[in-house]
């Protein structure tokens, strides 16, 4: 068991590294001083499709980053991979069947249905998680974010999350503690407790 402090002990302390956004990517060592893992940023680019490279490349040269050193490794994480590892537990579950892949839309479909890991709640709190899925958002992912304050109407206003919009604004971190808006936004986002979590 993990308390609520120590889940927001843990996500506070893995800002102002430098993590990259990187979908797919952290929290496969929930033992690792950061939710992050090394990736070869060429190698990575070269996977992309076109239009994201073209998006992508201003920032990448804004931050100093050569997209094609094929010798560059860089700290790279997701916003699942952040949330795992600021719960204590890695992002992949082996089963029988196979691996189970922890990922946005499993933790809402999650609270949402068998409550096995976690369990919609009504009102955000501090250790809680705030996150809504693909489907209906209108967005390429879904999202996922550790509550870090909440008013008295049980509405988070602060969040810590690992996004690709955090990484625009210097300091070029993708792991920021922001505003809850982008959730207040989306219309199937909900809250969620982990159930490992005192």
């Amino acid at each position: 068991m993990i308390t609520a402090q120590q889940v927001l002990t843990r996500a506070l302390s893995a800002r102002g590294h430098a993590i990259l956004y990187w979908i797919g990517q952290g929290g496969r060592d929930p033992g690792a001083a950061l939710p992050s893992n090394p990736v070869r940023v060429a190698q990575a680019w070269a996977s992309l499709d076109a239009a994201d490279q073209q998006a992508l490349a201003p920032l990448a040269q804004a931050m100093g980053i050569d997209v094609h050193d094929p010798a560059l490794v860089r700290d790279a994480c997701d916003c699942s991979g952040f949330v795992c590892w600021a719960l204590g537990f890695a992002r992949v579950l082996p089963g029988a069947g196979g691996d189970a892949w922890i990922n946005t839309d499993s933790i809402w479909a999650d609270a949402k249905g068998p409550q096995r890991r976690f369990e919609e709640i009504a009102r955000a709190r501090p250790g809680a998680l705030v996150v809504y899925p693909k489907q209906g958002s209108d967005e390429r992912y879904g999202h996922v974010a550790v509550v870090v304050e909440a008013d008295a109407d049980g509405h988070a206003t602060r969040i810590i999350h690992c996004s690709a919009d955090n990484i625009k604004n210097e300091p070029h971190d993708s792991i920021k503690i922001t505003s809850a808006d982008k959730f207040t936004a989306q219309q199937n986002s909900i809250y969620a407790w982990c159930r490992g979590v005192e």
